[in-house]
C-alpha cells in the first residue's frame, strides 16, 4: 500500500503526526474501487502535474494563483525528506510526552517504540507529497503510471488550498489540542478526496458526488483495501485507525458540507474551522452551529508524582479508538457520543522516576456520563485481566506497568488517574 502525504497537514495518531503529515492510503483506494486505467493519463513523470493542477482547479473550482513546480523522486528520497523533516519540525520531549501519555491510557502498547514505530508506519506507506514552505510536489517514480494521475489530482488539491487558505496557519502545532488538529486535518483531506473521487466520476461518465446521498460505500471499500493491504500489520491498531480517519471521517464530513452549499460551503468551512473531531463524525453538530465545549484547569502539578509536563485534549474519536481496543467498534463508538470536552495532563517528577496522568472528561448529560463511565471500566477489566473494584461511582485496577488506574464518575464528568 502507498501512502501520500503533505507537509504540513495532519495525520491524527499523534501530536507529530497530527502536527507534521497528512497520509493518504491512495493506492488502497484506487486499487478499492478499481480504477479505470482506459481514463487514466498514461505517464510516470512530471509531465502530468500540470495537467492535475487544472483539472483540481477546475472540479475545486479554486483558481491557480502559481505554478507549482514538480519534482520525481526516488523512493530514497522520499524517506530521507521525512526522516529530516521529523527531525527538524518534532522535539524529542514532545514525541516521548505523547508516547506515555498514550501508554498510560493504553491506547498504544507499552511496549511499542513509538518514535521508531510511527517512522517505520510511515515510510512504509509513502508516495509523494507535496510541501507547502517550498511549494513544490514531488511524485514518487516508483508508483504505477495509473496511479499517478489521480495521486497527483488529489495533492495539487492541497497545493490549491494552500494558496488560498494558507496551511500552515490552519495547522498550528505550538496552540491547537490534538483534537483540533485532527478536526482541521479531516477537512483538508476530506476535501482533496471529493476532488479525486470527482475526477475519477468525471472521467468515467459517473455521477459527481453532490448528487449523491452518501459516501458510505466508498469509505467501505477504502476500509477494505487498507485492510488487506496494510503493510503496518506491527503497528498498534489505534495509530492505523488514526492514520485512516482523515481520509474516511473527512469524507463523509465533507460531503455533508457539499450537499449543504457545494464547494462554497467547504470554503467558508476554511474560516469557520471545524475544532473537535465529533463535529467530524457529527457533521450536523457542525452545521448547527450550536455545540459549546467544556473546558477544564489542570493542575499544575500533583503531590508524590510531580510536576505537570505535558497537556491535550483528545476529543471522541480518539476516545472511541481507545475503547474500541478492548470493546466492540459499535459499543465504543456509542460510548464515546455525547462527548462534550476533555482535557489530560502528564506528570513527572525531575528526574523522570514517577509518571502519572490526570484526564477530566465531560459529557452531554449524566446518562452519557454513565454510559462511557460503564464502558470505560468494561475495557480497563479486560485491559488488566482482572475485574478490579467497582462501586456504583468508583473503579480502581492494578495494571503491573502502569500502577493503580482510578475512574470517578460526579454527575456529568468522569475523571481518570493513572498512576497514583
Amino acid at each position: 500500500m502507498v501512502t501520500s502525504f503533505a507537509w504540513p497537514h495532519s495525520a491524527p495518531t499523534s501530536c507529530f503526526l497530527r502536527s507534521c503529515f497528512v497520509l493518504c492510503f491512495l493506492s488502497s483506494l484506487l486499487n478499492s474501487l478499481s480504477w479505470d486505467s482506459a481514463h487514466a493519463v498514461e505517464g510516470d513523470d512530471c509531465a502530468i502535474a500540470k495537467t492535475a493542477i487544472e483539472r483540481a482547479s477546475e472540479l475545486r473550482g479554486l483558481a491557480v494563483v502559481k505554478s507549482v513546480p514538480c519534482k520525481l523522486q526516488s523512493r530514497d528520497e522520499v524517506e530521507a525528506y521525512l526522516v529530516q523533516t521529523i527531525r527538524e519540525r518534532i522535539t524529542d520531549a514532545r514525541l516521548e510526552h505523547e508516547s506515555s501519555v498514550y501508554k498510560l491510557i493504553g491506547l498504544i502498547p507499552r511496549s511499542f517504540k513509538y518514535r521508531e514505530g510511527l517512522i517505520a508506519l510511515y515510510t512504509e506507506q509513502l508516495g509523494g507529497y507535496y510541501d507547502p514552505y517550498r511549494e513544490y510536489y514531488a511524485m514518487a517514480r516508483w508508483l504505477p503510471s495509473v496511479m499517478q494521475m489521480p495521486i497527483a489530482v488529489h495533492e495539487l488539491t492541497h497545493a490549491l488550498q494552500d494558496q488560498h487558505f494558507t496551511l500552515e496557519s490552519i495547522l498550528d502545532l505550538e496552540h491547537l489540542s490534538s483534537d483540533e488538529l485532527m478536526a482541521r486535518s479531516a477537512l483538508i483531506e476530506g476535501d482533496a478526496m471529493l476532488v479525486m473521487l470527482d475526477h475519477r466520476f468525471s472521467k468515467m461518465g459517473g455521477v459527481p458526488l453532490a448528487k449523491r446521498e452518501s459516501v458510505s460505500a466508498f469509505v467501505a471499500e477504502y476500509l477494505a483495501g487498507v485492510s488487506l493491504q496494510a503493510s503496518g500489520a506491527e503497528s498498534p491498531p489505534a495509530l492505523r485507525a488514526s492514520l485512516v480517519f482523515p481520509y474516511t471521517s473527512g469524507l463523509r464530513f465533507a460531503h455533508a458540507l457539499l450537499r449543504n452549499g457545494g464547494y462554497k460551503r467547504i470554503n467558508r468551512a476554511y474560516r469557520e474551522l471545524p475544532g473537535t473531531t465529533e463535529q467530524i463524525l457529527h457533521p450536523d453538530i457542525y452545521l448547527s452551529g450550536t455545540h459549546a465545549i467544556e473546558y477544564f484547569d489542570l493542575p499544575e502539578s500533583i503531590s508524590g508524582i510531580g510536576q505537570r509536563r505535558y497537556s491535550d485534549r483528545l476529543g471522541e474519536f480518539l476516545i472511541s479508538t481507545l475503547l474500541s481496543t478492548w470493546l466492540e467498534a459499535g459499543e465504543a463508538a456509542r460510548a464515546s457520543a455525547g462527548w462534550a470536552g476533555d482535557a489530560i495532563g502528564l506528570y513527572s517528577s525531575e528526574g523522570g522516576g514517577r509518571l502519572g496522568a490526570k484526564w477530566f472528561t465531560a459529557w452531554d448529560t449524566e446518562e452519557d456520563a454513565r454510559e462511557f463511565f460503564e464502558a470505560i471500566t468494561k475495557a480497563y477489566a479486560k485491559r488488566v485481566g482482572d475485574p478490579g473494584v467497582l462501586t456504583h461511582k468508583r473503579a480502581t485496577f492494578i495494571d503491573k506497568s502502569v500502577g493503580v488506574i482510578r475512574v470517578s464518575i460526579s454527575a456529568r464528568q468522569v475523571t481518570l488517574d493513572f498512576g497514583f
